[in-house]
């Protein structure tokens, strides 16, 4: 695959995977601050790791400080996303309990 192809996939999974989990453990324990911030950390480490790669296969600065930017801009776009989500699974899950009750 080329450097590119790999830029792509690396983006989409620094995306996807802290997102995935951030929701599966809010499902699971309904805890919001433990799971935005543990997937969080796990979006910036990815996010690092990823910028990291990108600058050792470049040698062009454009394609360097463009890569960077989208991975930024990924980045932040994966925490307000996930931070909406997660609260409206914590509203949810607190009208449901309200519902059994009655």
């Amino acid at each position: 695959m080329s450097d590119n192809v790999l830029y792509w996939t690396f983006l989409g999974l620094a995306f996807a995977l802290p997102f995935i989990i951030g929701v599966s453990i809010m499902r699971r324990t309904n805890r919001l601050a433990l799971s935005f911030w543990l997937s969080t950390v796990l979006n910036a480490g990815m996010t690092v790791a990823a910028l990291i790669w990108w600058k050792s296969v470049n040698m062009d600065s454009f394609r360097i400080i463009f890569g960077n930017v989208f991975f930024g801009i990924s980045s932040v776009n994966l925490m307000v996303l996930e931070l909406f989500a997660l609260l409206s699974i914590r509203k949810k899950t607190t009208i449901e309990e309200k519902s059994s009750y009655e």
